[in-house]
């Protein structure tokens, strides 16, 4: 649509001037809707001179500026791209011509009839001979001990001549316990050697428009205990790429899945959900379509089955890639044909009304392992244990910071904090722990699994 005295279209105006100064990517479809704005305006300025308006000199510079930006971008590809630059010059001095003679309608009617068959040949020549750029594809990940759940699909994508593959982490905040934003994290430094990081301050998402992101974090501002930067909602991205990609950074214990992860703002917004198994596709069906019963009616059932893709995680694909170097400091703990056992807590421990117990049971823990000598204690705890307790249970975190530094101090057994599960996992015989998805890495594996029970606290 038409807007304004100067005949310009706000998706022209806006192009030109966001763009024209930072350069313009050479994408096909970015250059071809330039064209077409210009094309339009063209088509504007004949009609004003076939009314005899003289045409406002605001008009022709936009026109010239939004030509010598694709052009100077399109120079970058070399010899390919030497007929396009020439013809956008030729249409460049002819809007010049237009300018300087505004009051000899008559030329101005030429010159215009002359461009709109210049513009015709532009676009033939960026369609057929520019070449055709990449498809883009962004991660973003937000915690570095979380990145096997997107990993496999990086290296895939990465392997694929016809992708362009960004990993770009993305910052956090720890929640108040009243909810506001607290202290700002950001672990783009912990990600592997071998991942090349894109800084989150340096690409916007907006102006450049993947073909597809990935999340891997569902709840935007529903997490009471941390939120991906605001700007980074699924509600917010999902605007800026073809395809929203949510692949769940956990697994469902024994394919079990609650009504609530069904319903999070990632399932909502992304356009296709990753997940494990058939059997829980079938669920996420089920519980996605009772819960927004308007919204299923008016997409339709086969819609929401498209949405929800039974893929596989690939968080059962990283055992494969994962390091299994030994740090120094464990090698002391892994002597002799000791068997490691993975112990694993989850931050519900240290939720108000559960500490005392759970607490009890960890000292309890402590002291049955550190008597053991066939077996030792490689303890993981939940990354967020700590973030967890200050924002719901504040009163919980000396306690638990003492029995962390007991442990440590008294070398009861191998203490990680490391951002690589996996290589927990291979180096371990068997899980100890709380309920968690970890479980089901250990499953795939056939590793034997033990729940830990917090109200018992003695051989009976």
């Amino acid at each position: 649509m038409i807007m304004g005295c100067c005949g310009v279209s706000f998706y022209f105006c806006f192009f030109v001037r966001e763009n024209s100064a930072r350069g313009i990517n050479v994408k096909k479809k970015d250059v071809l809707s330039v064209i077409d704005s210009l094309e339009k305006i063209n088509s504007v300025i004949a009609r004003k001179l076939d009314s005899n308006v003289l045409v406002e000199t605001e008009v022709l510079a936009d026109c010239q500026d939004a030509a010598i930006a694709v052009g100077n971008e399109i120079e970058k590809t070399g010899e390919v791209g030497e007929e396009t630059v020439r013809l956008l010059e030729a249409y460049c001095e002819n809007i010049y011509q237009i300018s300087s003679n505004r009051t000899d309608i008559n030329q101005c009617r030429k010159l215009a009839k002359k461009i709109q068959k210049q513009l015709v040949q532009i676009r033939n020549q960026v369609k057929f001979n520019l070449p055709e750029e990449k498809k883009q594809v962004v991660f973003l990940p937000y915690k570095a001990s979380m990145w096997d759940s997107l990993e496999s699909v990086w290296r895939a994508a990465t392997a694929d001549e016809e992708w362009e593959s960004i990993v770009m982490p993305i910052p956090y905040f720890t929640k108040n316990k009243d909810g506001t934003l607290g202290e700002m994290h950001y672990e783009g430094a912990d990600f592997p050697d071998d991942v090349p990081i894109v800084d989150w301050q340096q690409y916007s998402l907006e102006a450049e428009h993947p073909n597809v992101i990935f999340i891997h974090n569902p709840y935007d501002q529903y997490n009471l205990v941390t939120t991906v930067h605001p700007q980074f909602y699924s509600s917010k991205i999902r605007n800026y790429t073809d395809k929203l990609v949510y692949i769940p950074y956990f697994v469902h214990r024994n394919d079990t899945v609650k009504e609530d992860y069904c319903v999070l703002p990632g399932t909502l917004y992304a356009n296709v959900v990753v997940l494990q198994s058939e059997k829980v596709r079938e669920q996420y069906i089920r519980y996605y379509s009772a819960a927004l019963p308007e919204l299923a009616e008016r997409v339709g059932r086969k819609a929401i089955e498209e949405k929800f893709q039974a893929l596989g995680s690939p968080k059962f694909d990283v055992k494969e890639t994962g390091s299994d170097a030994v740090p120094e400091e464990w090698k002391e703990f892994l002597d002799g044909n000791k068997k490691v056992l993975f112990f694993n807590t989850h931050l519900n421990g240290l939720i108000a009304g559960k500490s005392e117990q759970f607490l009890k049971k960890l000292k309890w823990v402590f002291g049955f392992f550190q008597a053991r000598e066939d077996v030792v204690l490689l303890w993981r705890p939940h990354p967020l244990m700590v973030d967890t307790a200050r924002s719901m249970n504040p009163a919980a975190v000396e306690p638990y910071l003492r029995l962390v530094e007991k442990y440590r101090e008294e070398k009861i057994g191998i203490y990680d904090d490391s951002k690589d599960l996996h290589r927990a996992i291979n180096l371990s015989d068997a899980y100890y722990g709380d309920p968690s998805s970890v479980v089901e890495l250990f499953r795939n594996q056939g590793k034997p699994i033990m729940i830990m029970d917090h109200t018992i606290v003695d051989n009976d």
